[in-house]
């Protein structure tokens, strides 16, 4: 055999060989070129919507937005019927002498937003009818509508102004955020309904306001704090106090001024009870409380005998009476209570 034959066949058969390894390395450096090439697109394509996240949602624009509404007053008006909704504010109700409004709104929002967030930052609808004597007002606040929670880092603030000259009937609601209610001696209230879903609720009914009708005061996830100091009740009526996950503070005190029955609940699935009572002359009180877990404290005892889940002032029943039923699922009652002669 010619070795020289045997030397070329050889030679192109490793020549064949190291061409496909080239062609080889060269489809490999072809795939990790277009792989860098996606992965630098991928990474621009994340940096770009991050700049554009940043200046949309970032709260680097300070802001300061309000819109107020108002009810010019009219003669012979001496009764408010009020609804008012707001979805994440703090709503403060006042009474207040107006020389020539009966009802006003300023709603706020401040604090701090992205530069591509609309200025438009809640939506404020405001509707009155007079009808004879009564003034019908209903409102609404909306911020979920606008953008909420990217708006998380404003404080958007109702601000509720009433003649107390007008008997006045309340419902007010707010999803998240706080009620803060705030009264006047002579101030008549035929109805007082406050209500939070998650935040907090305060209510003071101050010496010599009178109370005509019930008082529904509610949280499903926060506090309530509600204050009775020497009401004026014209008929029987109901009192609840409630929360689901949070603490319930009652503190009354009555020595003086008409007054009928008065029956008071306050209770919370999870959270303790505060209460405090203070009564003076003829008027008794009955206090029951229940625990499923926890206990219940009796913290002073002046005036009232009886077990921790019932006690009674010395004079029970009197002429005048307030009937207490304080209650929780988990947590515990505290109590204050004192009855003089």
């Amino acid at each position: 055999m010619n070795p020289w034959k045997i030397y070329e066949r050889d030679f192109l058969k490793d020549g064949t060989i190291r061409e496909s390894e080239r062609r080889i390395e060269r489809e490999e450096r072809r795939s990790m070129s277009a792989l860098a090439i996606l992965a630098i697109v991928l990474i621009a394509l994340i940096v770009i919507a991050a700049v554009i996240a940043t200046l949309a949602f970032l709260p680097i624009r300070a802001v300061d937005v309000s819109e107020s509404r108002d009810v010019p007053y009219q003669t012979g008006v001496d009764t408010v019927n009020l609804d008012f909704t707001a979805d994440v504010a703090r709503v403060n109700v006042a009474f207040e002498d107006l020389t020539d409004k009966l009802v006003t709104l300023n709603v706020s929002a401040t604090g701090r937003a992205g530069v591509l967030v609309s200025p438009d930052l809640f939506d404020l609808t405001f509707d009155h009818t007079i009808v004879d004597n009564v003034l019908t007002v209903t409102s609404e606040v909306d911020t979920f509508g606008r953008g909420w929670p990217w708006y998380s880092w404003l404080r958007v603030t109702c601000d509720l102004h009433i003649d107390p000259a007008m008997n006045a009937s309340l419902d007010v609601k707010t999803s998240i955020g706080r009620i803060v209610v705030d009264t006047q001696a002579g101030l008549v209230l035929n109805s007082l309904s406050l209500e939070a879903t998650t935040g907090g609720v305060e209510a003071n009914l101050v010496e010599d306001v009178v109370v005509a009708g019930d008082v529904s005061i509610q949280t499903t996830t926060g506090g309530v704090e509600f204050s009775w100091d020497n009401v004026i009740v014209t008929s029987d009526v109901l009192v609840n106090v409630e929360t689901t996950t949070g603490g319930v503070d009652v503190d009354v005190t009555q020595d003086e001024g008409p007054l009928r029955n008065v029956t008071l609940k306050a209770g919370a699935t999870t959270g303790g009870v505060d209460f405090a009572i203070e009564i003076r002359g003829d008027i008794g009180a009955r206090i029951e409380s229940s625990v499923t877990t926890g206990g219940i404290n009796i913290a002073r005892q002046v005036g009232f005998s009886g077990t921790e889940s019932l006690l009674q002032s010395d004079n029970y029943p009197a002429g005048r009476n307030f009937s207490i039923s304080l209650k929780t699922t988990t947590g515990g009652i505290d109590i204050y209570a004192q009855y003089t002669p």
